[in-house]
Order: C-alpha cells, then sequence, then structure tokens
C-alpha cells in the first residue's frame, strides 16, 4: 500500500477537527507564516482578536478585515473550512468524480450549496482548451422530454427526433483525461 500518497478520511478528520484547525493550516500553506496583505504585499499586518480571530488588517494600504480565504475559493464562502477541505479531499480522491447530491449528504448541506463548492473548485482547477491537441473525440446528445408528454401549448409539432430539445456537446482530446463541454447549439 501506498501510504505516502493520500491520507484516510479518518486522519483528514484528526487533523481538521475544526474550521480553526483548518485556517490555521491554510494560513501556514498560503503564507509560510507571515502573513501578507493581499492588496499590497506588506507584511506590516495587525492580526484581530476574539470573535475577529483569523482577520487582518493591513498598516500600510489600510485594507482591513482580510483572512486567509481573500482572493480564493473560499472567499465569501458562510461554509467552516474543515469543510472546504473535506470537499476537496473528497473531490481528489474519488476515482469517479463526487456528484453535488451525494455529497450534500455527506456534509450536510443543500444540493444546491454543494453544487456551487464543486463548481468553484472545478472552476479553480481551469479549463485550459490548450488540452485539445491532436486527435479530438466529440460526442454530441440532445436533452429535452419527449413531445407526447409536454403540454400542448409547448409542442413544437415540428415531427420527432431532437427537434424543441438542447443539443450538447462534449469534446475530449484522445489520451487526454478532461472532458470539455462548449456551450450548447441551437
Amino acid at each position: 500500500m501506498n501510504d505516502h500518497i493520500t491520507i484516510s478520511t479518518y486522519e483528514l478528520m484528526r487533523r481538521f477537527p475544526d474550521a480553526d484547525s483548518a485556517r490555521r493550516h491554510l494560513e501556514q500553506v498560503r503564507w509560510r507564516g507571515t502573513v501578507t496583505c493581499p492588496s499590497c504585499g506588506s507584511t506590516n499586518i495587525y492580526a484581530r482578536q476574539g470573535k475577529r480571530a483569523g482577520f487582518y488588517d493591513c498598516r500600510d494600504c489600510g485594507k482591513s478585515l482580510f483572512s486567509v480565504r481573500t482572493g480564493t475559493v473560499f472567499e465569501q464562502s458562510p461554509i467552516p473550512l474543515n469543510i472546504w477541505l473535506y470537499v476537496i479531499y473528497s473531490l481528489m480522491t474519488a476515482r469517479k468524480g463526487v456528484s453535488s447530491l451525494q455529497l450534500s449528504k455527506e456534509i450536510s448541506v443543500t444540493q444546491k450549496t454543494a453544487w456551487f463548492m464543486l463548481r468553484r473548485l472545478r472552476t479553480a482547477c481551469g479549463g485550459d482548451m490548450e488540452l485539445l491537441k491532436g486527435i479530438v473525440e466529440l460526442d454530441t446528445t440532445h436533452i429535452g422530454g419527449k413531445e407526447a408528454n409536454k403540454h400542448e401549448h409547448k409542442k413544437m409539432s415540428a415531427g420527432r427526433g431532437p427537434v424543441g430539445k438542447q443539443a450538447v456537446i462534449g469534446m475530449r482530446a484522445r489520451g487526454g483525461g478532461q472532458v470539455d463541454c462548449p456551450s450548447s447549439t441551437d
């Protein structure tokens, strides 16, 4: 077994049992022990105390109330950082990905919140179109209900097949791992 590649879920939860421990870890990773202003890069920082622990003010540029979340995917999210770390762990260790419905049940949030978190993380991982080089495989499908199941005023009455359905296209470079879904066609 290769124990140096990843840790167990138990170990993750033991390392980050609460939001404060996750915040301290992310501060160490991001700032390497010296808090730095995201606006001017200064290290002349004033740390807030009490209920505002984890928030900082810059004495040089006057930027107030920034934290380790500022300028990251965690910014303006009410989700605790230890939950974010669990979601990142789940996303990176799942062989076939994680659905927002499954994730919502695991972390006790709504499906919409889980979708939002996954969307932010997937966007942060990047969508470089340079990956589509060489032989590119393409597949298409049409999404939409059967005409017979629609209300009379929504029926197109223009035949069968893809009429009245939205086309969705997926592309993947042969040998590549990422699927790119450009905007659908009309």
